[in-house]
């Protein structure tokens, strides 16, 4: 057999079994198989984002609320601590004007067991 008669029954073979056909059509078959999986993976990437941003604008809402409350009270205990010096101030007034009516008092004689428990209300 010659190299020619050998070359030619090498593709009769090939060609006539179908092997090319089978080869292109595997071939094709696995390129499909690739772009499905790279389709799923991007779907999934894709949903993957769009979960973590719902996630993260969820958390930014919460935060906000967070914030705003926060400063709501924070206000809230401003007016508070300007009201208890407002009543602090008014409370020392009140106690110096009793001192000077228990110096009063005593000076006008006045019973020293009333004195006394005055005396000890305001301490």
């Amino acid at each position: 057999m010659s190299g020619v008669e050998i070359i030619l029954a090498a593709l009769n073979l090939v060609t006539g079994s179908g092997l090319v056909l089978t080869l292109v059509t595997l071939k094709q078959a696995k390129r499909k198989a690739v772009n499905e999986v790279e389709k799923g993976n991007i779907e999934l990437v894709t949903s993957s984002v769009n979960e973590m941003l719902q996630s993260v604008n969820s958390l930014m809402t919460q935060n906000r609320e967070l914030v705003q409350e926060v400063v709501n009270r924070n206000n809230e205990n401003t007016d508070l601590k300007k009201k208890l010096e407002t009543l602090s101030k008014k409370l020392d007034r009140m106690q110096r004007a009793i001192r000077d009516v228990l110096v009063v008092l005593e000076k006008l004689d006045v019973d020293e067991q009333l004195l006394r428990n005055l005396k000890e209300e305001i301490k």
